[in-house]
C-alpha cells in the first residue's frame, strides 16, 4: 500500500503531536499546554477522518477516527474550562 502525499503529511503530523505529548507528559508543571495539545490532536484526527472518508469513502474505521477526534476535542475543551475554574491565574487574558 503506498502512501500519498496527505499520508506523509498526517503521519509526520501526528508524530510531532505524539512527541509534544510525551513531553507535556513527562514534564508534568503545565496541565493547560497538555490539554490544548491533545484539544489540537483532536481536530487534527476528525479532519483527517474526513479527509479519508471524502477519499475512500464511509465505513467503520473512518467513522472510529471521526469519533475519537470529537471525543478527544471535547474531553480536551471541558478539561481546560475546568482548569480554568480551579487555577485563573494560569490563564491570564488567553482563555
Amino acid at each position: 500500500m503506498a502512501m500519498d502525499f496527505m499520508t506523509v503529511i498526517a503521519a509526520v503530523i501526528f508524530a510531532g503531536f505524539a512527541v509534544r505529548t510525551v513531553y507535556l507528559l513527562t514534564r508534568e508543571d503545565s496541565k493547560k499546554d497538555l490539554l490544548l495539545t491533545t484539544a489540537l490532536w483532536g481536530l487534527a484526527l476528525f479532519v483527517w477522518g474526513l479527509y479519508l472518508s471524502g477519499r475512500k469513502g464511509w465505513n467503520v474505521s473512518n467513522g472510529i477516527v471521526i469519533f475519537s477526534g470529537i471525543v478527544a476535542f471535547a474531553l480536551s475543551f471541558f478539561g481546560l474550562f475546568k482548569l480554568r475554574e480551579e487555577s485563573p491565574k494560569e490563564f491570564g487574558k488567553e482563555l
